[in-house]
């Protein structure tokens, strides 16, 4: 540790901010991978991507709650 406190913490703040999100996406590809290999054994669900910030996200939704293109 420093003598400069203010320092010390804005540096805690940036790692831990850094790590969670390292956390985030590393947690999220696992369960893109789960959902992929797992949607398609479930009857009336579809595998629907978004896109945001950390990366692709694939979900496994029942086909009641899908809107139909029209």
């Amino acid at each position: 540790m420093t003598k400069n406190h203010m320092f010390d913490a804005v540096l805690a703040i940036v790692m831990g901010t850094g790590a969670g999100m390292l956390l985030s996406v590393f947690g999220q590809k696992l369960l893109n991978q789960h959902y992929i290999a797992t949607c398609n054994d479930k009857p009336n669900h579809n595998l629907v991507l978004t896109t945001g910030f950390l990366g692709d996200t694939y979900y496994c939704i029942h086909n009641a709650y899908l809107a139909p293109n029209k």
